[in-house]
């Protein structure tokens, strides 16, 4: 099973019967909420190559055991599907041990299954497996439960008889492997052995490499409750006396080291010069003052600008119009009431109006081929969509609706052909907006791309922060008529997930929350050190 003293995998043989292939199982868990996002059904392996002192279930270690269970892929999906309804928009399933990626042939098939079944997949490893089968697993693995048992390479083979440079190779090869998924560092913390932030910072210059690949660090305590099994296999058990880790002081060298980690990932990123450029904020000439309009207060006594206790003169697409194509447009503008929730074009429709926010705000989205709701841009007063689809003809290829009661004018093409197109201001404030559009789809892609939970609240809270955040004593307000699901929906997260960061976000002090719609940034830097902008 291992080579004395390196702790590397030997080759295993996964057992095929009648059945199919046979996985040995050391026990299962359901409804766990510690290993990997959500709800999870958590099984535990049996067979490890490693011979760590703080083992809690020495038991495993053997692959095979007269107490292990046997079971195929095919049985793993079946108990998988008895427990997806609780397993939410996150939850899944985590092989965890032992070591899972000692039966590669085995892990495979299950993830295969699970992959195809729609349910998200999280393994649990030491860097010690099969490596056969790594260029098969990994890419199916939607998060890495990474253990890091220690730092150097004699600390590494004292503490759990195995090679540092061992680890070290798997975690160097993951992209190579195919992996694209998040990974979640796990150190269990010793007193008296790693309890202080120079031993974090040892941990984040080790983990350091996978950049942004890793979304959290998690640090465990030491606890003695494998000092019982030990007894009971007659083995005598290497840390007899060291006393349980404070959860209080790991707790917060757990906040120093994810702290330390996102700001050594900033201090690498600029000693390579990259540049970070952030989304633009709203172009000047949107935020004009009535000076620019052809018309003021006392030379239109009628008020024929004033409509719903709208001021027409303040919407920044139309105060270019001259004078009388101002008053046409007085004459010919079409006022939309929309209630919260209601859809006021859809994808399909043609593109013979613009549409411009007078009061509320609104949400362009579309679906995804999951058919999961994708948020592409949000307006608020004074902003237009439409533009260059009057231009081109194009019919709209997304959704609108809005995300409170809000009033949007409507300028027909006919109106626009006949008075703006001939306008190069006007013109100009269409390619002004459609260049915002296009560097904050950008920033989606960007967003989508990455599958670091982390990486992509950060940069939507930032996102907003810029476009939408008032500086306050308290830190920069966000006040968004967005709910949770909307917020998760323009990051590419679920729920679940965005929630799920947020809090994280909150007890490391980043963020804050005000009631439900509220965010107060209280460490923008914190939130920038995670994306490269």
């Amino acid at each position: 099973m291992s080579e004395q003293g390196t702790g590397q995998a030997a080759a295993v043989t996964a057992a095929t019967t009648d059945r199919g292939t046979i996985g040995y199982i050391h026990s299962i868990e359901t409804m766990g909420l510690l290993d990997g996002p959500g709800i999870r059904t958590v099984i535990f392996l049996q067979g490890c190559p490693l011979r760590c002192a703080y083992c809690h279930n020495p038991d495993s270690q053997p692959l095979r055991s007269a107490a292990a269970t046997e079971m195929t892929p095919a049985e793993v999906l079946a108990l998988a599907e008895r427990q997806r309804s609780y397993f939410g928009q996150e939850g899944g399933v985590t092989f965890s041990g032992g070591e899972p990626m000692l039966q590669g042939a085995f892990l495979y098939e299950c993830l295969q299954l699970l992959r195809e079944a729609g349910i998200t997949t999280a393994v649990d490893t030491s860097g010690f497996g099969d490596p056969n089968w790594y260029r098969q697993v990994l890419p199916l693995v939607d998060t890495l439960l990474l253990d890091v048992k220690a730092f150097d390479p004699e600390r590494f083979r004292d503490l759990i008889q195995g090679s540092f440079a061992t680890w070290v190779n798997f975690a160097d090869s993951l992209v190579e492997n195919g992996f694209e998924g998040q990974v979640w560092i796990r150190h269990v913390m010793l007193p008296g052995w790693t309890d202080d932030e120079a031993s974090m910072d040892r941990l984040v210059e080790t983990v350091l490499p996978l950049g942004y690949l890793v979304d959290r660090i998690d640090v465990l305590p030491y606890h003695t409750m494998g000092i019982e099994k030990h007894a009971e296999m007659g083995r005598p058990y290497r840390l007899e006396g060291m006393p349980p880790m404070d959860e209080t002081r790991a707790w917060e060298l757990e906040r120093y080291a994810n702290r330390r980690f996102i700001e050594r990932l900033a201090e690498r990123r600029e000693a390579g010069a990259a540049s970070r450029v952030s989304a633009p904020r709203r172009k000047e000439s949107e935020m004009n003052s009535i000076r620019e309009n052809p018309y003021a207060a006392d030379q239109d006594p009628t008020q024929s600008w004033l409509r719903d206790g709208i001021d027409l003169r303040k919407l920044p697409l139309v105060r270019h119009l001259s004078v009388a194509d101002f008053e046409t447009l007085t004459n010919e503008l079409q006022m939309l009431r929309v209630r919260k929730g209601e859809v006021f074009f859809q994808s399909g429709d043609p593109a013979d109006r613009l549409y411009i926010v007078a009061k509320g705000q609104f949400k362009i989205y579309r679906y995804t081929v999951d058919g999961r709701e994708q948020i592409l841009y949000i307006y608020n007063p004074g902003d237009f969509v439409g533009g260059l689809n009057l231009l081109t003809g194009h019919r709209y290829v997304y959704n609108g609706q809005a995300l409170e009661d809000s009033l949007i004018c409507t300028m027909s093409k006919d109106f626009f052909d006949r008075h703006c197109l001939d306008n190069p201001r006007i013109l100009r404030q269409i390619l002004d907006k459609s260049y915002d559009r296009i560097r904050w789809a950008e920033d989606l892609i960007s967003r989508l791309s990455s599958a670091n939970a982390g990486i992509k609240t950060a940069e939507l809270i930032l996102r907003f922060a810029d476009r939408y955040g008032v500086q306050t004593p308290d830190g920069i307000r966000i006040e968004l008529s967005l709910n949770r699901e909307e917020l998760g929906s323009y990051a590419g997260l679920s729920r679940e997930t965005f929630t799920r960061k947020l809090g994280e976000f909150r007890e490391l002090g980043y963020v804050d929350f005000s009631g439900n719609r509220v965010i107060l940034v209280k460490d923008p830097d914190a939130l920038m050190a995670y994306f490269e902008g």
